[in-house]
């Protein structure tokens, strides 16, 4: 089990594989009564909207989020070239608040040391509870689970 975690982290799985871990960690979370998260990368544009993220950006982010993940959370395309999502698996809720402010913290740190000013700041990050992706606003666009 130890080496699949490990691969959950060396693979940087396309859409329909990451949404398809997504769906199944929700599943796993509720009949457990755990929780999980949902962490979003993105890339936007002067007016703020989501974009193509630029490949050598995608590159840093794939290299940055498994120092700053734990090996059992998976990482993937949430919108393929978009949102590069992170699965922040099996929490207890008390943890939740404290975990996502670390980690936010801990990628911001390692996202602006690789990444000029201007790159850090067209690149957005946020996480959400696994259930409250519906209709989810991102600066003034809003991302739909589809």
């Amino acid at each position: 089990m130890k080496g699949m975690a490990r691969i959950s982290q060396s693979v940087m799985y396309n859409q329909e594989a990451f949404r398809y871990l997504l769906e199944s960690e929700s599943k796993r979370s509720e009949r457990s009564g755990h929780f999980c998260q949902i962490l979003l990368v993105y890339w936007t544009d002067a007016q703020e909207r989501i974009v193509l993220m630029d490949s050598h950006v995608a590159k840093i982010v794939k290299a940055a989020l498994p120092r700053c993940l734990r090996e059992t959370d998976y990482i993937g395309w949430y919108r393929d070239g978009r949102i590069v999502g992170a699965v922040l698996t099996i929490l207890v809720q008390e943890s939740m608040a404290p975990v996502a402010s670390h980690l936010l913290k801990r990628l911001a740190e390692v996202l602006q040391s690789e990444l000029s000013i201007e790159a850090s700041r067209r690149l957005q990050f946020r996480v959400h509870p696994h259930d409250g992706l519906e209709g989810i606003e991102l600066g003034e666009r809003t991302i739909a689970v589809s």
